[in-house]
């Protein structure tokens, strides 16, 4: 064992990390296999088939002394991209341009499409996979030549139409690829073998026979079980990017391989936390640290049974992110009225180290899954995908950040006669200015009218979007994991999971309402602020009228202080705007689903006007259901009981709360036992998310003043944590000013 408890293979394999890249570039890989003449008809066929070539000529690099074997191939792979080429022709794809075109004109009954770029400062729409669980522990106990076995007999089916065929036929190419990788890992480390010292060449020897079994069979050591989930992921993301392929309940379904080495013998806990900390190491490989490839790992909570699902694997992953200091893979911690106070110090622990875990409410968030139309034991055995979004692993196609509103944006277009006041485009419908409004009620109708014609133009984009991913984005592979596709012979794009949803997140949540509450309380009901007065303030966003900020800021309630007046505007608020998103539809009927965060949409306060809450042109939002910055002013407490007042059973997407304390509060152990109390007290009182922040304001600004002194300074950013001096100034001032009291 060497610092901190690593052993010195894992201090060795961390240390080598940057120098491990591989140099090989995708651009000839599709000469290449034209070259073959396995050019088939049919792109969805021709894709899988071109998978499996690939997977026959990406390098296979083995590094020194790592035990756990896979590598991206390829410098050039970035979050949401594809790392390999795409074998569609350019009339191909005006072909299917062409055809979404006319299926989405169809659909919507519309004459043209719209030009949805006008809209980017209102709201964001586009379908993405991954962002989903896939059903990881079927390969881990079917293994690859298992899938083949259901896909060839599915193919058995003459009743199969041609598109159902290739699609099961490309499945079937995609996963004979990645046999065909994982073989090509062990024929090279048997390679290495052979010119190694006695000790390694020994260890390259035991790679070999893993990966010659795993390539085809199923895992039947815990070993073998973490080295083909690793491939597994590995073998997703070069097929459809590196997008939040998350690994869900990662401690419940590697714990069987655990228990059974343990009790056989084969395995001590120390020799199963080196294989976690390797795999968190293959996790935390990716070449930007701006990007976040969005491997999230959920820990513990309730059991579709109604157990406690804490083992020891959770905690040996727990310490993996503590001990080594890794923001990826993302650890999300489950807690219920079981979870023992262990759990919860170990949890909080791993916090105070800013990479993660965030902490989930299981009673409430089960409740909101159930509402929507979960089934008690698939609601119960929820995981997180990415940064916060709740789903049922292995069963559905979520896309729980297909979309985000700028709720602030919508709020500027109703005062201002649906144009916006930093553009002066006109985007919604003339509902009037606000020095014309004579009462509350009429702003909040003229609010409600953009909102709502902002979220059917939202509705269209993601219809478009989701017709162009059917048609041109297979995900051969990715299907094949997920419930429902191999039996419909369709893929996920295609609405093939029992479960296909759209997520819409929302920013500026806290800040329109604390608007609304500040023109009730100033303008109607003390009279001590005009209507003309305000709106002169923001239209040249303060600059004549500093007292009018400073009256807007400071005599106004403000969400986040215990103020019922003030919580329950946002509780109204985002009842509304829930309800409002779950009335659409995406293209497979299922309701969008809503979700009370931002992720990093919360930037988009720099895209809006200055606004009745003293919020300023160009300055960033706060973060989901957080308080305005520094406008939580009793104190942790009081702010916890105005989230909780929320109503999250209608946020069936995601919540977010940021708790930020002093890098000194709550130290020791009293310091944990206290937090703890706390954190299971919001939850008892209707809390959904947390997310812990330990900061110091100071800190930070030295960080900014002298990087080369803080690389590895770690903070959270929203759904994410990185490194702070990698992020850009305007993300630095960000998590700085949430910081500010410290």
């Amino acid at each position: 064992m060497m610092k901190d408890g690593l052993t010195k293979r894992v201090q060795l394999v961390m240390n080598n990390i940057s120098k491990e890249e591989p140099k090989s570039s995708t651009e000839n890989l599709l000469s290449l296999w034209k070259g073959t003449g396995e050019n088939v008809e049919n792109y969805i066929l021709r894709r899988g088939k071109f998978f499996r070539f690939c997977m026959g000529q990406i390098e296979t690099p083995i590094y020194e002394k790592e035990m756990i074997v896979g590598h991206f191939p390829y410098r050039e792979w970035n979050c949401n991209r594809c790392c390999l080429p795409d074998p569609i022709s350019q009339e191909e794809k005006e072909q299917a341009l062409a055809q979404v075109d006319r299926e989405f004109l169809e659909r919507t009954g519309l004459h043209e499409i719209p030009d949805f770029r006008q809209w980017s400062d209102v709201f964001y729409g586009g379908i993405n996979f991954g962002h989903i669980i896939v059903d990881y522990e079927k390969v881990l106990t079917a293994g690859f030549d298992g899938l083949v076995r259901e896909l060839d007999q599915r193919l058995e089916d003459l009743s199969l139409e041609e598109g159902q065929r290739c699609f099961l036929l490309s499945a079937r190419e995609t996963i004979l690829g990645g046999e065909l990788l994982i073989s090509r890992y062990g024929e090279e480390a048997l390679r290495l073998a052979e010119t190694e010292e006695p000790l390694r060449a020994g260890e390259l020897r035991e790679i070999g026979a893993i990966c010659a079994k795993i390539s085809r069979q199923p895992a039947a050591s815990f070993r073998e079980a973490v080295q083909l989930l690793w491939f597994t992921q590995l073998l997703l993301e070069i097929e459809s990017g590196v997008s939040a392929f998350s690994y869900g309940r990662m401690d419940q379904y590697l714990y069987p391989f655990y228990q059974m080495d343990l009790e056989k013998g084969l395995l001590t806990e120390d020799d199963a936390q080196e294989l976690i900390d390797l795999l968190w190491l293959k996790n935390w490989r990716y070449p930007s640290k701006m990007s976040d490839p969005g491997r999230a790992v959920t820990l513990g909570g309730m059991l579709p049974n109604g157990t406690d699902g804490i083992n020891p694997l959770t905690y040996l992953m727990l310490n993996a992110t503590r001990r080594l200091k890794i923001f990826q893979p993302k650890l999300n911690a489950r807690f219920w009225n079981g979870s023992p106070e262990e759990y919860a110090a170990a949890c909080i622990q791993t916090a105070r180290e800013n990479c993660g875990p965030m902490l989930y409410c299981d009673e409430v968030s089960i409740q909101a899954l159930e509402k929507y139309g979960y089934s008690q034991e698939d609601a119960r055995n929820y995981g997180i995908i990415g940064c916060y979004e709740l789903a049922a692993p292995g069963k559905e196609c979520g896309n729980p950040m297909g979309g985000a509103v700028n709720i602030g944006k919508c709020l500027e277009l109703a005062m201002n006669n649906g144009a916006s006041m930093t553009t002066e485009n006109q985007l919604g419908p003339h509902t009037g200015y606000l020095n014309q409004f004579e009462s509350l009620e009429q702003l909040e109708q003229a609010f409600r009218k953009q909102t709502e014609y902002a979220l059917d133009i939202l509705e269209q984009r993601l219809t478009y979007d989701a017709l162009r991913h059917s048609l041109l984005i297979p995900h051969a592979l990715e299907s094949a994991l997920v419930e429902g596709c191999i039996q419909k012979g369709k893929d996920v794009s295609q609405s093939g999971a029992n479960l296909t949803t759209v997520g819409v997140r929302m920013s500026g949540l806290v800040q329109t309402a604390d608007s609304f509450t500040a023109v009730k309380k100033l303008v109607f009901e003390e009279k001590s602020l005009s209507m003309e007065r305000l709106w002169n303030g923001l239209r040249t966003n303060f600059a004549q009228d500093e007292v009018l900020r400073a009256m807007l800021v400071n005599r106004a309630p403000k969400y986040g202080n215990d103020c019922d007046e003030a919580d329950q505007a946002v509780r109204s608020l985002g009842q509304y705007l829930c309800g409002a998103i779950q009335q659409r539809r995406h293209i497979s009927g299922a309701p969008l689903r809503p979700g009370l965060f931002s992720f990093l949409q919360f930037m988009n306060g720099e895209r809006c006007a200055a606004l009745p809450d003293g919020h300023r042109e160009g300055q960033p939002f706060a973060n989901g259901v957080s308080p305005t910055h520094g406008q939580d002013r009793q104190g942790l407490t009081a702010m916890l009981r105005s989230a909780a007042k929320l109503d999250y059973s209608l946020s069936n997407d995601a919540a977010t709360l940021d708790v930020k304390l002093p890098l000194e509060l709550f130290s020791g152990e009293n310091g944990t036992r206290a937090l703890s109390q706390i954190l299971r007290t919001f939850f008892q009182d209707g809390g959904m998310q947390v997310q812990l922040y330990f900061l110091s304001a100071q800190e930070l600004r030295e960080a900014q003043k002298h990087p080369e002194e803080y690389s590895g300074l770690i903070v959270r950013v929203t759904g994410y944590s990185a490194y702070f001096t990698e992020l850009d100034k305007n993300l630095q001032d960000e998590v700085i000013m949430r910081t500010a009291a410290f």
